[in-house]
């Protein structure tokens, strides 16, 4: 187990070996959330503008595929799948911690 050190503003380091780890280097955004008495720090992974030029031309043929199903079912069948991914991704990190 690696220490912190807790700086000025609440601001801390995240050890050497767990940035490598998990890839994260300066200007990484990352999530923090309480879990009982332990803080959970998870990259979060933005999307590129390519990404989201990708992701707008496949919202645009399955809008075209579907035309009967309204917007807001489109938003929230994005939202479980984001969710999801979100998930599978924590799950993975989780699994990657707990071996170091």
């Amino acid at each position: 187990m690696a220490a912190a050190k807790i700086l000025e503003h609440g601001q801390i380091t995240i050890p050497k070996q767990i940035r490598e780890s998990l890839g994260l280097k300066k200007g990484d955004v990352v999530d923090a959330r309480l879990e009982g008495n332990c803080v959970v720090i998870t990259p979060r992974k933005l999307a590129t503008p390519e990404e989201w030029d990708k992701l707008l031309q496949v919202m645009n043929t399955v809008h075209k595929q579907n035309s009967g199903i309204s917007e807001e079912e489109v938003y929230q069948d994005v939202q479980r799948a984001v969710t999801e991914l979100r998930q599978e991704d924590y799950d993975k990190q989780k699994k990657t911690a707990r071996r170091l």
